[in-house]
């Protein structure tokens, strides 16, 4: 069942100051117990006067019990704003995990790495093998990471040219805001053309997911991994570059 949002906002009869006070964590703990509920942003615009929430629930059918049950109903009648407006949306999976919405499968439940890679999937564009391997001519800034650990790339050998840096390497060397020492040459440039990979796909897509999350805008996914590289009888090296 598809995840539902909903918006709803007041115009303030009281001070934006007076608003927070009484809105205090008190009322964020009973809501977080809302059955359904998988977030609520508490906004505000104390220039306009106006206040409210966005919420995320897991189903239409927590969505329509919240809307049409007592809660809503008292919110419309909170003596602290009137001009209640209450809207429901839905959302586009596909733009949404482009743009990093805390929106999607992967919220309200147990992480898997399935799900992960999945939502990798959606999130980060793939290429092909064969394409990959055109680049690589004619681009010379264009860097291949395998994700793997060394001993995996040296078991089964990576694509001719990639560099080796290990996912859990990965989360810091790919990070600026670290010390310079902490971090890997290969990726100094947020826009530098990248593709991630890893033996069948899915750990080198969880990569390409996080350096997309991490500001690199120009990463790709390789499509089947290093395996599908190999198939298509692209040349391939036995140890990636550190």
């Amino acid at each position: 069942m598809s995840q539902k949002i909903v918006q709803i906002n007041g115009r303030l009869v009281v001070p934006a100051e007076e608003f927070e006070r009484q809105n205090g964590t008190e009322g964020a703990h009973f809501f977080a117990d809302v059955p359904g509920l998988l977030w609520k942003i508490w906004i505000i615009n104390k220039e306009q006067g106006e206040a409210g929430g966005l919420y995320l629930f897991a189903d239409e059918s927590t969505y329509n019990e919240y809307v049409n049950g007592p809660i809503v109903t008292q919110l419309r009648e909170y003596p602290l704003w009137t001009d209640v407006s209450v809207k429901g949306f839905d959302y586009l999976p596909a733009q949404s995990a482009i743009t990093r919405a805390p929106v999607g499968e992967q919220y309200g439940v147990p992480l898997t790495f399935n799900g992960l890679a999945a939502a990798a999937y959606q999130a980060v564009p793939t290429i092909k093998s064969t394409d990959a391997y055109r680049r690589l001519q004619t681009e010379p800034d264009l860097l291949v990471v395998d994700v793997r650990d060394t001993t995996d790339i040296a078991t089964t050998g990576t694509v001719l040219g990639a560099v080796n840096i290990p996912y859990g390497a990965l989360t810091y060397q790919a990070d600026h805001t670290l010390p310079k020492e902490w971090q890997s040459l290969h990726l100094a440039n947020h826009n530098r053309p990248i593709i991630t990979t890893c033996i069948m796909g899915p750990l080198g897509a969880l990569g390409g997911k996080l350096l997309h999350d991490m500001g690199f805008n120009n990463v790709n996914i390789l499509d089947g991994g290093v395996q599908a590289w190999i198939e298509a009888g692209l040349p391939v090296t036995e140890n990636g570059r550190n």
